[in-house]
């Protein structure tokens, strides 16, 4: 049932890129990241999450995984977690808080992006002001 449920959600979230004009490639079984999209100026590595709860734990290993492979891929890592009933919430993996050998990601989590930032259509507020200094 959890893989049937993250696959949906990737399958989601790859249909929002194409609309957004990024080509997509879904990585089966989820080697090092779940989704690489990019559009020529801008490439992302995903990691796909999805969840009932308000908030779920994303492992070291993973953040390992994710970030270095995005580092040689020469891409942004961003972690995807749709709460089910509460929409999408992207992050950046170096935004998020440790606790323990985890990180915690919620629906309180204040440091999160919308799709539209992500994917460089619209600005975050703190984006605007690091620019302007």
């Amino acid at each position: 049932m959890r893989y049937r449920r993250g696959a949906s959600a990737e399958r989601e979230l790859i249909k929002m890129l194409e609309k957004a004009g990024f080509a997509v490639v879904r990585s089966a079984g989820s080697k090092k990241v779940d989704i690489v999209a990019g559009n020529g100026r801008l490439y992302l590595c995903i990691e796909v999450k999805s969840t009932h709860d308000d908030k779920l734990y994303f492992s070291e290993e993973d953040y390992e995984k994710l970030t270095s492979f995005a580092e040689r891929f020469g891409g942004r890592a961003v972690i995807a977690v749709k709460f089910i009933n509460n929409g999408w919430r992207f992050f950046y993996p170096e935004d998020l808080e440790k606790g323990g050998k985890n990180y915690k990601i919620s629906l309180g989590t204040k440091s999160y992006l919308t799709f539209d930032e992500i994917t460089g259509k619209q600005t975050s507020l703190q984006g605007v002001i690091e620019r302007e200094t």
